[in-house]
Order: C-alpha cells, then structure tokens, then sequence
C-alpha cells in the first residue's frame, strides 16, 4: 500500500486510540512500584499451570484468570476455540493475540484466520485479553482500556495478559498438543514476543507488526501522554518490558517477524533492532502502515503457509 495512505490511516488510528485511554485514574508517584512489579521474578508468570476451572463448550472456552485484578468482568477469561477434527489434539495449535481496541479484528479477522488455519490442519485458539470485550469492567470508576493514565494498572493489565496466555497454553500442552505457536498482532505481537522468550511450551511464533519498544511508546506516541503527564516527569525503568531485552526460547529459525515500512506506530528501526537482537529471524517487509497491513489479505495468507511449512517440518 502507498505510504500517502498507510501513514494517515495510522495517523487517524493514533488519534482516534488517543480518546479511548482512560483518564483520572490517578497515577502519580508510582515509579519506584512499577520498577519493583517489573523487577518482581514472578511478574512474567512462570508458575501458572492448568486452569481448575477451565470449560470447553461448543467451541468456546472460560476459565477464571490466574491474576486478580480489582473488577469481577475483566477476571474471567472468554475465548474461542477451532479444533481440527476430533484428532485435534494430534495437531499443532495457534493461539491467536489480538491488538488494543481490537474487538472489530478480534470478531472478524480472527475467525478468519482460525478457518483458513483449519485448512492447512492447524487447530486455532484465541481469547480476549484484559479491559477488551466481555472483560470490560463497568461502573463510574472502573478503568475500562488496557491504556490509562495510571501506569500500574497498564503493568498489572500485562501481568495479567501474560498469565491468561500462560494458563491456555498449559490447557493445550496439557490436552496432549505438543506445537503450540502465537501468532500476535501489534499488542497481541509484543505480548507474543513476550511469551517466545519466557514460556518453554511455545515452539514458534509470528509477530506481526510488534510494539517490541515499550519505553519509546511510552516516551513518543500521542495516545501516551497522559500516562506521561502522571508520571510528573518521573523516569521509569521499562526494560523489562523490551522486546530485545529478552531471548527467545525457540530458534530463530521458528520466528516470523512481520514490518510495516510505514508504521507509526511501530517503527522500523525498532523492529529491525529487534531481529538484529534475536539473531536474524525470518523477517518481512511489507509496503504497509500498522493497520493497513491486517487489510491484506496476500500477507494474512503467506503468514498461514509459513506457519503450515514451520509445523510440517517438525
């Protein structure tokens, strides 16, 4: 797509992500507390096991997520799940990340791409990450975005999301799947990127378009500032939160890295950074912007084959 489009759609999207973010939350002073959850060992998960309480019905799914957070809605995790067959546990499965604000992607284009995943005999599983649909809290004073003003509540919302990938993952191995990938989108790319580097049973992933910067998101984008402005001028140590900051678990060879050469919200250099850190995973290129690329169906395709090729070879 030509960069005279892709870069105003990103531009728009940028803008109108700005009105979501949740504001009057009351951030201040929470530096040295989000340094120290950062720090905590605990914080990327590593004990989450199999879910108690986990149902599959009809092809959706909920269990009860392993991270309290302080609204009811947002603690029970609702997904869906596209087996293949009643072998489906003798297939490679994909968990599906959705973006933020992504409802609309996560109704449409995820089923999509579960059907044609089904095609190549690859089961399918996505949920909806903290503050997104059915987890929405509600109530006067509830935060109701992944994204506020108060940099705690992002922190714990990723916390969170990374526990409730953690625990679908255990159900799947569990279930007798021995190639579970992820396949993030933007966010879902970031937390993807995330769980290639902490959880042993992810064997390979796609990050398409990944925020692999937490700290240049923070300190650059617009829909950010308000979390710059509670912050008072306070510097927070987001390392643990880059992407390059970690190694993945898997070879390079199991990593797909999908650029867009127009992105605004992920800019090149930033990915490029990262494929150099990780040691050269495949990466692609593409004449796109953030949100044009998910409108492309040709790049939604070859990412399918690739993961058919990467769980064939195995």
């Amino acid at each position: 797509m030509h960069e005279a489009i892709a870069k105003p759609l990103d531009w728009f999207s940028i803008k109108l992500a700005g009105l979501s973010v949740h504001r009057g939350a009351g951030g201040r002073g929470q530096a040295a507390e989000v340094e120290a959850l950062l720090h905590d060992p605990g914080f990327f998960c590593g004990a989450v096991g199999v879910p108690a309480d986990f149902q599959l019905k009809r092809r959706t799914f909920q269990f009860t997520s392993p991270v309290v957070s302080p609204w009811k809605r947002n603690n029970t995790v609702q997904g869906r799940f596209f087996p293949v067959g009643e072998s489906w546990r003798d297939r490679a499965t994909v968990v599906l990340l959705h973006g933020w604000n992504a409802e609309m992607g996560y109704r449409t284009l995820f089923p999509y791409l579960a059907r044609r995943l089904n095609a190549t005999g690859i089961n399918a599983a996505m949920f909806a990450l903290p503050y997104h649909g059915p987890r929405k809290p509600r109530g006067r004073d509830a935060i109701r975005n992944f994204i506020a003003d108060d940099l705690r509540h992002v922190t714990l919302a990723t916390h969170q999301a990374l526990a409730d990938a953690r625990a679908l993952v255990a159900w799947l191995a569990a279930q007798g799947c021995e190639q579970v990938g992820v396949w993030g989108i933007s966010l879902g790319a970031w937390l993807g990127g995330l769980l290639a580097c902490v959880e042993p049973r992810v064997t390979f992933a796609v990050l398409m378009t990944p925020v692999s910067r937490m700290d240049r998101v923070i300190k650059e984008l617009e829909f950010c500032e308000p979390i710059r402005q509670s912050l008072g001028g306070a510097v927070v140590r987001m390392e643990p939160l880059n992407l390059m900051s970690h190694r993945p678990k898997m070879d390079a060879e199991n990593i797909l890295i999908v650029a867009s050469e127009h992105d605004l919200f992920a800019p090149m250099e930033t990915i490029e950074e990262l494929w150099r850190a990780w040691g050269k995973p495949t990466l692609w290129r593409q004449q796109h912007g953030h949100i044009s690329v998910l409108m492309s169906a040709p790049v939604m395709e070859r990412t399918v084959r690739w993961i058919a090729r990467r769980t064939t070879l195995r």
